[in-house]
């Protein structure tokens, strides 16, 4: 990608004018070769969906789009418990994204417009919140390079589509970051969205309750001592919050089946079953091409996360390993999606590429394999699901 020839230049600019210049540059080749991938491959009949009268915004449109775009104008579906788990039923999203996008999509008056405009500020606000949390650890250089390995990764053309990633991940960098900086009222009050946004979402109170008593626990020997601290310990009841989100979606979904968990049991139409993670990652490399791919790139993500677990806070490995086995206990399907909102995961690449030489080689093989990438997703084929 042509991005990369500004990239091994450090900018002496703010970083916002680093953040915009490869936000836009990547998104614009990344358009121009969606736009080719479709009209080449138009002729072997491969699925294009039409949201509106301009290809280059059709491009971000694939698989779940047609989920949001129908919560957004019609709403949940309602039904039973037996339909919830024979056929495919849209209350298996959560609302926040949906409800965003039927906000902005009464403005705009187009929903599918609406919901690039969420996933591509929120991707440019995560941008932001990476930079900033980053620089609380580590110096500028890092903190550009994590920016640029975002923005590269191999499946990042998925946080400019209608999907949920960009929300998602924008949710997750803010609540760790107003955790690191003491502002707990502002991530209870991010983590409550965060865990409306998807269903692990609520997992992240996990990390940043560590986040907040393990600084405690080392100042005091042992608990008795930390009654003397509770308005330290005060601040952490915001997380309580987080799971406040989840559980209002359960009182939806109750309303509308009958069943508090019914966007969990909606999974099986997707064929998502409980099961042992190492054994559904064993299987999925043995399965056809697509499965092996999405399991090969399972089993990368998880191999860096446990040679270079040394090199990040307790807080992100502890949220890279349920962020990637939990989805991972249900099914192999789209675990490269899954691992794209991982933030620490760039975290890893700027700081184990110290030279020149591995940093551009991972930002060419990042640049090549995702625009080789994007020829499949944007023409639907099941490679990135």
């Amino acid at each position: 990608m042509n991005s990369i020839s500004f990239c091994k230049q450090r900018p002496h600019v703010p970083e916002i004018k680093y953040i915009l210049l490869m936000f836009f540059s990547t998104r614009i080749i990344l358009s121009i070769i969606g736009v080719l991938s479709r009209k080449v491959l138009a002729m072997y009949g491969t699925s294009q969906t039409t949201w509106t009268k301009h290809a280059w915004l059709d491009i971000w449109g694939v698989w779940d789009t047609g989920w949001y775009m129908d919560i957004s104008q019609h709403g949940y579906t309602p039904g039973s418990l037996h339909q919830v788990i024979s056929q495919e039923t849209n209350i298996a999203f959560f609302p926040l994204y949906p409800l965003i996008m039927r906000f902005l999509g009464l403005i705009t008056g187009n929903y599918y417009l609406a919901g690039l405009i969420i996933s591509n500020f929120c991707l440019i606000i995560s941008c932001v919140y990476l930079y900033r949390l980053v620089r609380l650890d580590y110096d500028e250089d890092t903190s550009i390079k994590s920016i640029k390995y975002l923005l590269l990764f191999p499946v990042s053309f998925i946080l400019s589509g209608v999907f949920t990633e960009s929300l998602y991940l924008t949710l997750t960098l803010m609540c760790f970051y107003y955790a690191r900086t003491g502002k707990w009222h502002l991530a209870g009050i991010t983590g409550f969205f965060l865990s409306l946004t998807r269903s692990t979402g609520v997992l992240v109170v996990l990390p940043l309750l560590y986040e907040g008593l393990m600084p405690l626990l080392r100042e005091n020997e042992n608990l008795k001592s930390l009654k003397n601290s509770r308005h330290k310990i005060l601040p952490l009841f915001y997380l309580s919050l987080v799971p406040l989100g989840t559980i209002s979606f359960m009182i939806f979904n109750y309303h509308l089946t009958g069943d508090f968990m019914a966007f969990a049991h909606s999974q099986v139409m997707w064929q998502r079953h409980l099961g042992n993670p190492l054994e559904i990652l064993i299987n999925g490399y043995h399965g056809n091409i697509y499965t092996s791919f999405e399991a090969v790139f399972a089993a990368i993500a998880i191999l860096i996360f446990i040679l270079f677990y040394r090199k990040i806070r307790f807080s992100y490995w502890l949220f890279c390993m349920y962020s990637i086995l939990v989805p991972l206990s249900t099914g192999i399907q789209s675990m490269p999606r899954f691992i794209l909102v991982i933030f620490p995961i760039y975290i890893l690449f700027a700081n184990i590429t110290k030279s020149r030489v591995s940093e551009d080689f991972v930002m060419l093989s990042f640049a090549l394999l995702q625009g080789f990438l994007m020829v499949f997703w944007t023409t639907s084929f099941n490679l990135v699901i």
